[in-house]
């Protein structure tokens, strides 16, 4: 279901490293799910975030160009670029965190931090934040939990029922 979403992480120093928007399912028991599934794996999440970047208008147009018919609304090759470039698609929503994690090499992704503050569209956000040691998730209500005493999943889900 088309819940939009924000995943985050912030670094040791309070700078946003990871902004990636999510097209897909922003609901606590979906993309909070997800995320809350990375942040067991904060450590390596932390250790990746060295090999994430910005990237720039030029470069993504460039990787638009160099595959047939893409552009940035994504047309026949989108699975293909989903694939490719999990980094810059909308589908990957959360799980940039494996992304980010996992990756050898350099990860450039597209600041969405903006979208954090449009209150009509962004219906969560899921926030990994070094700074503080907290694992927070914004859907209706704040929930914070502690990077090293993180919930199961039940846990994490009863705590936005009122």
């Amino acid at each position: 279901m088309g819940t939009r979403n924000l995943t985050k992480v912030i670094d040791k120093n309070g700078v946003i490293k990871v902004a990636q928007y999510g097209q897909w399912d922003g609901y606590p028991s979906g993309q909070g799910v997800t995320a809350l599934y990375h942040a067991h794996n904060a450590k390596m999440i932390e250790a990746g975030l060295a090999r994430v970047r910005w990237g720039t208008d030029e470069e993504f147009q460039a990787i638009y160009d160099s595959l047939p018919q893409m552009n940035y609304l994504g047309t026949d090759d989108s699975n293909n670029f989903d694939l490719l470039y999990p980094n810059l698609t909308r589908n990957t929503c959360a799980d940039i965190l494996g992304v980010v994690a996992y990756s050898v090499g350099e990860v450039i992704l597209a600041d969405s931090s903006d979208f954090e503050s449009d209150d009509l569209f962004c219906e969560g956000v899921y926030t990994i934040d070094f700074q503080r040691m907290k694992f927070i998730s914004k859907f209706g209500k704040v929930v914070e939990f502690p990077l090293d005493t993180l919930p199961t999943n039940e846990e994490y889900l009863e705590a936005f029922r009122d």
